[in-house]
Parts: structure tokens; C-alpha cells; sequence
């Protein structure tokens, strides 16, 4: 019995070690030249790296190209027929993300102003995606709370016990004088 919070204490110590690496996963993606590069991000910003990248047309699930990320998470696919695309990235633990684009050849007038006027906003909502949210919070702070609420449990058990032999104690001292 004596064990059970040792036991306990390094079980919760492990379990958050397991659950670190255990968030989401963005994939941002943009046309460039004549492919697609993009890169591939956990949602607290650590790259994805060495990560599986697929290229399919959209709605179909044949992969027409594959890629792997980078010591940053980017990855690059190329050459490309105009069309909508979507990459998938597979990530550790089974994380799977997916991000869509439509590709136009880089001669194209109309290709070259879109992808121009796009670029920025592809790169904020890439940012914004990336950043820190309320809910990451309230979760971090949930297992604070519930690693000090086990801790007050263990030393209450602790005093508990520990009163219980002073008790035991004094019944046993009583028991001896009054025999005497």
C-alpha cells in the first residue's frame, strides 16, 4: 500500500511526457512556379519533420505525387498540370492533416495576380492557425490542478495514516498500563 502514490506519482509524471507530443497538425500550402510547396506544422509551431507528403487531384484518392518534409516541415511538389489539388501530410501518432489549392501553369497572366494577391493571406491564416488558443490553456491548466489535487489527496492519506499508528499507538500504551 505503502507504494500505490510512488506508483501513482510516476504514472502521472509519465502520462504528460506521452500526451506532449499529441496535438494537431497544419498543413499550409501554396502554389510556386510550376508546383506546390507548403509546410507542415504541430499546433504549437514544432516542425514536422521527415513526415509523409501525398499530392491527389481533388476529390479523387489516386496519389499522383509524394514528398517528405523537411528539418523545417516544408516540402516541395512538382511539376504539376493545372487543376485542384489536395496534400496530405501524415503525422507521429496517427495526426493527419489536409490542405486544398487550386494550380494554374506560372505562364499564365491570371495565375501569376492571383497567387500575388493570395500569397498574404495564405501566410495570416498559416500564422493564425499556428498560434496559441484559449483552449491549449484552460487544458494546460486543468492538469495542474489535477496533478495538486492528487498531491493533496497523497498527503492527506499520508497524515491519515499516519494518525491512525500515533492512535494505534496510545490504545497499545493504554492497554499496557492498565494491565501493569
Amino acid at each position: 500500500m505503502k507504494r500505490l502514490p510512488a506508483v501513482l506519482l510516476a504514472l502521472l509524471l509519465a502520462v504528460p511526457a506521452l500526451a506532449a507530443h499529441a496535438h494537431g497538425l497544419n498543413v499550409s500550402l501554396q502554389p510556386e512556379g510550376d508546383g506546390l510547396r507548403g509546410q507542415a506544422l504541430y499546433a504549437d509551431g514544432t516542425p514536422a519533420r521527415g513526415e509523409r507528403v501525398e499530392l491527389t487531384r481533388q476529390g479523387q484518392t489516386a496519389v499522383l505525387a509524394q514528398a517528405q518534409t523537411d528539418e523545417a516541415g516544408r516540402f516541395r511538389l512538382a511539376p504539376l498540370a493545372a487543376g485542384s489539388y489536395t496534400v496530405t501530410v501524415e503525422g507521429d501518432e496517427g495526426h493527419r492533416a489536409q490542405a486544398s489549392a487550386v494550380f494554374a501553369p506560372a505562364g499564365s497572366l491570371e495565375a501569376a495576380a492571383l497567387r500575388a494577391e493570395l500569397a498574404p493571406l495564405r501566410e495570416d491564416l498559416a500564422r493564425l492557425e499556428r498560434r496559441l488558443r484559449l483552449q491549449d490553456v484552460l487544458g494546460g491548466l486543468g492538469w495542474l490542478v489535477g496533478l495538486a489535487g492528487l498531491y493533496a489527496w497523497w498527503r492527506s492519506q499520508r497524515a491519515l495514516a499516519a494518525l491512525r499508528a500515533a492512535a494505534s499507538g496510545r490504545a497499545d500504551a493504554g492497554d499496557d498500563r492498565a494491565s501493569g
